[in-house]
């Protein structure tokens, strides 16, 4: 499976997840790594831009195709399954991604994304023992497009 990730071009060569360990993000709390990735390209840029600030557009971005083999361990979270408000209580997300990486059951959780809840984020554990399997694929530069931030 290939999965995508938009990272500061300073951290191109950095999966280890360590980022989102020092503040927490949407599925996982502080000081738990998790490796963030999408099933789109489009998916990414998305998330990137609901969660950097407009000065950061300018930063230099770099993106990754991620290989992660057919024949890991992938769980599920389906939208449907999750409580009502799940997408403003990121305390609950903060949770399930939490016990997700500390129990390692799977390398992955295909978990829907906030921003499009029909299309899907793939996190990865790197304390799983198969996360040695997780390879960079290929590395570009990443531009966001200025009209994206033009809004007439």
């Amino acid at each position: 499976m290939i999965v995508y990730r938009i990272a500061n071009s300073l951290y191109k060569d950095d999966i280890s997840g360590y980022g989102a360990s020092i503040r927490g993000a949407r599925w996982n709390t502080p000081g738990i790594s998790m490796l963030y990735t999408s099933e789109h390209i489009s998916l990414c840029a998305l998330e990137m831009l609901v969660n950097i600030l407009i000065t950061e557009v300018k930063l230099n971005f770099h993106l990754l195709q991620i290989n992660v083999p057919d024949t890991v361990s992938i769980s599920s979270v389906a939208a449907q399954k999750l409580k009502q408000n799940w997408r403003d209580d990121e305390g609950y997300t903060n949770f399930i991604g939490s016990e997700f990486c500390k129990n390692k059951n799977s390398l992955v959780l295909k978990v829907p994304s906030a921003v499009i809840t029909e299309e899907y984020n793939y996190l990865i554990n790197p304390k799983h023992t198969d996360f040695k399997k997780v390879k960079i694929q290929s590395s570009k530069p990443f531009i966001f497009d200025q009209r994206l931030f033009s809004f007439k």
